[in-house]
């Protein structure tokens, strides 16, 4: 989990990334490092339209929500009382839906400015909890719902790596290497 934690970091500093344009590649580049960092090789990015990730040993499928800071202060590293996130965007203006479908087992929360961490809550727990929106659904539970699994504080961590994070260098170079 350190060299997860690692990679997050440098994709939280990675500016480029923040652009609107870059910010659904924000959560495919921690999606990928998910998968890559996985010493026990049984997370599979599978990146379908409502679950992002299976865990193979445990068999369930699970949606994964990044942000900078849900569940910790990003200034000061303490635990917030409440974690909110917007689960899903829901673009139907026929009708309009109140309730959240089972799509995923578990809900993996990952932090990646400040205090790193990565949590768990199952389906039930996020639907309990759920606030329905006009475009979606936001889940807004107390802190302790949350089953953390890791936390490292990341505030002093500088990004070292060399990573070139912008999509359209990694677009230029498929091209090119493709012939164009």
């Amino acid at each position: 989990m350190p060299k997860f934690a690692g990679v997050c970091n440098e994709i939280c500093h990675a500016t480029v990334l923040n652009e609107s344009t870059n910010r659904m590649m924000k959560e495919k580049f921690i999606l990928g490092a998910l998968q890559r960092c996985n010493t026990a090789n049984n997370i599979e990015w599978t990146d379908e339209r409502d679950f992002d990730v299976k865990f193979l040993a445990w068999n369930h499928t699970v949606e994964v929500k990044t942000g900078n800071e849900p569940m910790f202060s990003a200034r000061t590293g303490r635990p917030k009382k409440q974690v909110s996130l917007k689960l899903k965007n829901v673009y139907e203006s026929r009708s309009q839906r109140k309730t959240l479908d089972k799509t995923f087992d578990h809900l993996m929360i990952v932090q990646i400015k400040g205090r790193f961490a990565v949590g768990f809550v199952d389906f039930a727990t996020v639907n309990q909890h759920l606030v329905t929106l006009t475009d979606g659904f936001l889940v807004k539970m107390p802190f302790d719902t949350v089953n953390m699994i890791y936390e490292q504080d990341m505030r002093s961590v500088a990004a070292k790596w060399n990573i070139d994070f912008d999509p359209k260098n990694w677009v230029l170079n498929q091209l090119t290497a493709a012939g164009c």
